[in-house]
C-alpha cells in the first residue's frame, strides 16, 4: 500500500486577512497554538500567502520590523505550492524538494483541504517502510524456520535411509 496525502491528516487551515498587523496575528498564533495561518485578500476571500512562524523571525524580527505597523501582506509567504488530494508521500517531498518548501497546499480539485508538512509526510513514509520492513523480516523468518524443520526432519530420519540404501545394496 502506498503513502498517500489523502490517508494523512491535514492541518486544519485558518486564515486571517492580509491587512492584519503582525501583533494581533502572532496573539491569534500563540492563543491557538499556531505554528502558520493563510492569508487572504480582504475583497476576494482568497489565498494570497502564507505566515509562518519562520517569517515572523526573518521578516519581521530580524528586518527590525514594528509588528504593530506590519501588516501579514507585507511579510507573508507568496506563491504557494499546492498538491492534489490523492497524490503520493513521495510526490509530495519531491514537491518540496524542488521549491524548497515545508508545506504544501492540499486541494480536493477547488476545495482547500488543508496544509500538509514535511514531518507529517515523514512520519508516515517511516511507519509504511516500517510495515515494510516488518513482512519482509516476517517472510524471511518463515523461510528459515521451514528450511530448519527440512534439515531437522532429515537428519531424524538419516538413519532409516542408510539402513534401506544398505539393505538395497546388499
Amino acid at each position: 500500500m502506498t503513502c498517500r496525502i489523502d490517508r494523512l491528516d491535514t492541518e486544519a487551515v485558518t486564515s486571517l486577512e492580509a491587512n492584519t498587523n503582525i501583533q494581533q496575528a502572532t496573539a491569534y498564533m500563540a492563543k491557538h497554538g499556531l505554528g502558520s495561518l493563510l492569508v487572504t485578500d480582504s475583497e476576494t476571500d482568497k489565498v494570497i500567502g502564507l505566515f509562518t512562524e519562520h517569517d515572523l523571525l526573518t521578516r519581521v524580527i530580524g528586518a527590525g520590523k514594528q509588528p504593530q505597523a506590519t501588516s501579514l501582506g507585507e511579510v507573508c509567504s507568496r506563491n504557494l505550492i499546492s498538491i492534489p488530494h490523492d497524490s503520493t508521500c513521495k510526490a509530495a517531498i519531491q514537491l518540496m524538494r524542488r521549491n524548497n518548501c515545508r508545506r504544501l497546499l492540499v486541494y480536493h480539485h477547488d476545495n482547500l483541504r488543508g496544509l500538509i508538512g514535511i514531518s507529517t509526510i515523514a512520519h508516515a513514509m517511516t511507519e509504511h517502510q516500517g510495515f515494510k520492513n516488518m513482512l519482509v523480516n516476517l517472510v524471511g523468518g518463515l523461510t528459515l524456520a521451514v528450511v530448519l524443520a527440512v534439515i531437522v526432519m532429515l537428519i531424524i530420519v538419516l538413519p532409516d535411509m542408510l539402513q534401506v540404501a544398505e539393505h538395497v545394496m546388499r
